[in-house]
Formats: C-alpha cells, structure tokens, sequence
C-alpha cells in the first residue's frame, strides 16, 4: 500500500504553470540560437497542453516560421 499523498488541485495546477513558463522560456532560447523549428515545436507543446500562447507569442511564432520559410529554401 502506497503512503504518498495525492497532489492538490493548487499543487497541480502551480507545476503546470512553472512547465508552461519553462517551455516557453526553451523556445525563446531555441529563436536565440536561431533554431527556429525547435523553438516552435516548444509553441505547440504549450497549445498541446491545452494553453494559449502569452501574448506576444503570436508576433514571435510568425517571425520564426518566416525564419524556417527561408531557412529551407536556402536549401
């Protein structure tokens, strides 16, 4: 029989919110070394989890896909 406690909705919900932040933080970091696809896939784990993007977010997805756009088609 297990003694650990059940995580509290509070408990939860604060590690989701500190995970949100981290993986928004990674991709700030990925567009900062200029690896823009991985900086986008961190965008859609934040909407996979079920979030919206913070604001200004959106202005940073569209800057970086153009960044991928021309990225693949220097070849």
């Amino acid at each position: 029989m297990s003694t650990a406690q059940p995580h509290s909705r509070k408990e939860s919900d604060s590690k989701h919110l500190a995970a949100v932040a981290r993986s928004l933080q990674w991709a700030d970091e990925a567009a900062e070394r200029e690896d823009y696809a991985d900086a986008l896939g961190w965008l859609q784990a934040v909407e996979a989890a079920g979030d919206e993007l913070p604001h200004g977010y959106e202005t940073k997805r569209h800057a970086w896909q153009l960044a991928v756009g021309a990225d693949q088609s220097r070849g």
